[in-house]
């Protein structure tokens, strides 16, 4: 008896698989499902119609236009770096020079006058009064000529003097000395001349008198200040407060006068005469003159 190959028991046991399956898959093939017909009814197939004739919004419906997209701005130029500023050069201050103190003048010299001639007679027919001689020679006074005298007093003197008694005084001074150019004959003008200038004078330092007249017995103040002036208008010397006082009213008002002269440099000392210059002058304040306008 022939045996069998391993190819036959391979194919033998792939048909035995075959006819098993086949046989499963036949008894459990499912029963076809019987469905029943449920009678259906259309109630209402309205708001499908009224949704299917809807008009269309051409409007919404229209595709939109394409934005222009707006054209690139070319870049700005890159502006140049700035050149450097030369700095300035700062000017050299120059040292200020120190003004030069200025020089007194000196004094002129008074020329002499001319030799006085006789008088003429005066209206009433009275001839001039001629000085009685000296018992003692001239050379042999022990009194001073009068050019050494101070040119204040001499000044004042003549300024103080009244009409009636500044000829008599001329005219005893020439027999005895020597005079400077505002005394001796023919001075009389002059003199007038200087009183008012100095009466002006001091009508503009009255002005510049700050004066409290609010206080009791300010108006009866009337200090004397004494200065001496150059022909700049400065003042050289003083001033000076002449007729001293106690009187705390005075000494403050004497005070104010001596501001008032220093304030009134140089403006109200130019233009004066030259005899008011280079001597000491002395100004009389007068309160009440001064408080009148205030």
């Amino acid at each position: 008896m022939k045996k069998f190959g391993p190819s036959l028991l391979m194919s033998l046991v792939l048909h035995a698989a075959l006819v098993l399956l086949a046989f499963i898959t036949w008894t459990h093939t499912p029963k076809p499902l019987v469905v029943n017909s449920v009678p259906v009814q259309i109630i209402s197939d309205m708001p499908s119609r009224q949704m299917a004739e809807a008009p269309v919004d051409e409007l919404a419906v229209k595709t939109p236009a394409p934005v222009p997209q707006p054209e690139p701005v070319p870049p700005k130029p890159t502006p140049a770096p700035p050149q450097p500023v030369p700095e300035p050069i700062k000017p050299v201050a120059k040292p200020t020079p120190t003004p030069a103190k200025p020089t007194p003048t000196p004094p002129k010299p008074t020329p002499q006058p001319p030799k006085p001639t006789p008088a003429p007679p005066d209206k009433n027919g009275l001839k001039k009064v001629e000085p009685a001689p000296a018992k003692t020679p001239p050379q042999k006074q022990p009194a001073k000529p009068a050019p050494k005298k101070a040119p204040a007093d001499d000044l004042l003197s003549r300024l103080a003097a009244t009409p009636s008694q500044a000829p008599t005084k001329r005219q005893a001074q020439a027999s005895t000395q020597k005079t400077t150019g505002l005394s001796a004959q023919g001075s009389g003008p002059a003199d007038a001349g200087l009183k008012a200038e100095v009466s002006a004078l001091t009508s503009r330092l009255n002005k510049l008198w700050l004066l409290n007249c609010d206080v009791p017995g300010s108006d009866q103040v009337s200090p004397e200040i004494r200065f001496t002036l150059s022909p700049n208008g400065r003042v050289t010397d003083g001033p000076t407060w002449v007729n001293k006082r106690n009187d705390p009213v005075w000494q403050a008002g004497a005070n104010l006068a001596m501001a008032a002269v220093n304030k009134g440099q140089p403006n109200a000392f130019l233009g004066l005469p030259e005899g008011l210059y280079n001597r000491p002058i002395k100004i009389t304040f007068n309160a009440q003159a001064a408080c009148r306008g205030r």
